[in-house]
């Protein structure tokens, strides 16, 4: 493959994650978040992380495909972009709070 279909699949996910993620900040998207529950806390597993954990794991099997690098470093670049990226752990309340729950 070629630099060209990494760079096109690189934009294509991150327009992809950009169309089906939250508009800004605390807001859902058109996919749900993935989130658990554990005591009175909330686990938030942003986009951008599951993301780099599927690209880890692919690099470490040993897969490597342009296009499917290049889609999931197009998903996590936009994860990124959020203010609260970095944001994974939070009190419940202030969770539900945040988010109009």
């Amino acid at each position: 493959m070629s630099y060209l279909y990494f760079i096109i699949f690189i934009c294509f996910g991150f327009f992809v994650a950009k169309f089906f993620s939250g508009k800004r900040e605390e807001k859902e998207g058109h996919l749900k978040s993935l989130k658990f529950r554990i005591g009175s806390h909330i686990l938030h597993i942003h986009h951008w992380l599951y993301g780099s954990i599927i690209l880890l794991g692919l690099w470490l099997a040993g897969f490597y495909n342009d296009i499917v690098f290049g889609f999931f470093i197009g998903l996590v670049l936009q994860g990124l972009t959020y203010k609260d990226f970095y944001k994974i752990f939070y009190e419940e309340t202030v969770y539900n709070k945040k988010r109009n729950i």
